[in-house]
This record gives C-alpha cells, structure tokens and sequence, in this order.
C-alpha cells in the first residue's frame, strides 16, 4: 500500500480552494464596507492520483465534487491552492497549453458536451482539432476511439440525438479518449442512464484502464460505484474532505461519521429492506458552522467539534477529520 503523503503521482491536488461569490456588491455595499458572501465549494483540499489508479470522490450532492473536477480540468480557476500534472501547474482551459488534451472529462449528461448539429464522428475528434495532428489522421483517431467504446462505424455518421442515451455516453467516453489523456475526470458516469447499462459502462471504463492505462478521478454519490471502481476513496462534506484512505479501508472499515451515515444509506442489491436515510439537513454552504461540517447532524458531537475544524488524523493508514481520533 503507497502512503497517502507520497509525492510520485500523475495528478496532484495541493490545498484547493474555490470560494464563488453570492450576489453583487452594490455600491452602497462597498460605502458600507459590508463584506462580501461566498459558497466555500471546495475548502483546502490536498489529494493525489497515481498512473493507472482510480480515485473516487464520494459523497452527496452539493459536497463540492464537481467543482473539484472541474478546476482538475481548467473549467474552473482556483481561488488559491495548486493542481499539478506531472509537476505542471493547471490553469483555465484556455490557457493550459501543453497541457491541452491531457485532461479530459466525461460529464454527467453526455448530451452537454456533444454537439447536437455534428456527426457523432466529428463529435468525437473534436479535442484533436488544435492539436499537431494531421488532419487526415484526425478521423482515423476517432474512429479508433469509437472502437474502443464498442461503437461501429454504422453509428459515425449519426447525430447524438439519433443515439440511445447508453450509446451517447459511449461516445462521450470515446471522445474523453480520443486525445490518450493522463487523467480523466469522470462526473457521475452511470447515474444518467438506465440501471440495466450501468454496469457495461463501468466494465468498459476498467477495461480501458487496464488496457490503456488511464487515470481516473471519478464522482460520485454512490458508495456501489465506488465499491466498484475505487483504488482509494476521499468522502466530501461541504467542501471538504472528510475520510481518504485506500478503497478497502474506507469502505470495509468507515471511520468518520458522516462516511458511516453514507454507507448504511445506500442501497444493498443482496437485501431486500430500505436502507436508512442520513437524519437531518447539511447547513448552508455560504453560512457555515464555526466548528466541523457535520457537528450539526453527527450523533457523536461533543462540545469541541462546533468550537473547530477538525484536522485529518492519520488512522491505521487513512485520514480521518473528526475529534474522535485524536489521540
């Protein structure tokens, strides 16, 4: 088992942060000095990927996710910290230079990244279009990488909406790695299609990381999914992370709370009976607890937990933030 403080990964994440601003400051606003309000959507968060690994992003909606994998591929700018690739800064897409095409994500909706008025083809190779590559070699690339997917030639010379939803998400993965990119994000692959092709999209996403060695960061609400894909697993809550460890620990042994909450409210396909919903609400991300995130809704809070935020502690190999480890 790697260390969780190794420095030898493909894509590192050092103290991320991404405040969004609530509103505008009107002009009385600034007479007044009254200070501005944000959504802290991610808070100081330090993470790392190894070549050919999978690190999932476990946890519920609004717990900062997307907007991780967002400023992992540019699509979002840091408010401060650092994402390295390889030792190379990420900056906004637009100005990631050689980093362009190395950073590839395959949305939550296929249709969102797939232009509607292009030829599934086309739709495919567009990421080599500002690339060295010749132009004949373009639509041989995609049409490899449509292989890749399971997708025949039949299907090339369709437009996305003349696909079936399973089939658009295909051609969204091929289009992730047409330009054989170091890291992937995947934002909730599956959760898009029908349940009965779920599974041939996860198998297809193991299959072309053994085969091609990619790198995943992958999203997701669903603890199956990660039980599924995870080589190692970071839990967020509001921001921030709240338990990273390897994939067996965290899910064979939950340590944080709010990671024990989420595992006993996922569905189970081997039992019959509901699982147990998480009890209370999360506070608002822009008016957030002084202490820890989830001290509101965690059954073992005690008086230091809304006085601070906890640090990550190191427990037999996985970080924890919560004041019951800290001894």
């Amino acid at each position: 088992m790697r260390s969780l403080t190794a420095n030898q990964d493909v894509l590192v994440i050092s103290n991320a942060v991404k405040l969004f601003p609530v509103g505008k400051r009107s002009v009385w606003d600034r007479v007044i000095r009254k200070p501005q309000r944000f959504v802290h959507a991610v808070d100081d968060v330090s993470l790392h990927v190894a070549k050919a690994e999978t690190l999932v992003l476990l946890g519920e909606s609004g717990s900062g996710k997307t907007t991780l994998g967002r400023l992992v591929v540019g699509l979002e700018t840091l408010t401060s910290g650092r994402i390295d690739l390889d030792g190379e800064g990420v900056r906004r897409l637009k100005d990631n230079g050689k980093l362009s095409g190395r950073l590839q994500m395959v949305f939550q909706d296929p249709t969102s990244s797939l232009d509607p008025f292009m030829k599934v083809v086309d739709c495919v190779a567009e990421p080599l279009r500002k690339s060295r590559i010749e132009k004949e070699k373009i639509s041989a690339r995609a049409m490899e990488s449509l292989g890749n997917v399971g997708l025949g030639e039949k299907l090339a010379g369709k437009k996305p909406s003349e696909l079936s939803q399973g089939q658009r998400q295909r051609v969204a993965v091929a289009r992730a790695i047409v330009s054989k990119p170091e890291v992937i994000v995947l934002d909730e692959p599956t959760s898009s299609i029908d349940v009965s092709l779920q599974a041939q999209v996860l198998n297809l996403l193991v299959r072309l990381q053994k085969t091609q060695g990619f790198t995943y960061l992958l999203i997701t609400h669903d603890p199956n999914v990660a039980r599924y894909m995870a080589d190692y697993i970071a839990v967020m809550y509001l921001g921030k992370v709240a338990e990273y460890g390897p994939a067996e620990s965290v899910l064979g042994n939950p340590r944080h709370p709010y990671t024990q909450a989420l595992l006993a409210s996922a569905p189970k396909p081997d039992e019959l009976s509901l699982p147990k919903p998480l009890s209370g609400e999360p506070p608002s991300m822009v008016s957030l607890p002084k202490g820890c995130r989830f001290a509101p809704r965690c059954p073992y809070v005690m008086e230091r937990c809304k006085e601070s935020q906890p640090p990550l502690f190191d427990k037999e190999g996985s970080l924890v933030a919560c004041y019951l480890y800290d001894h």
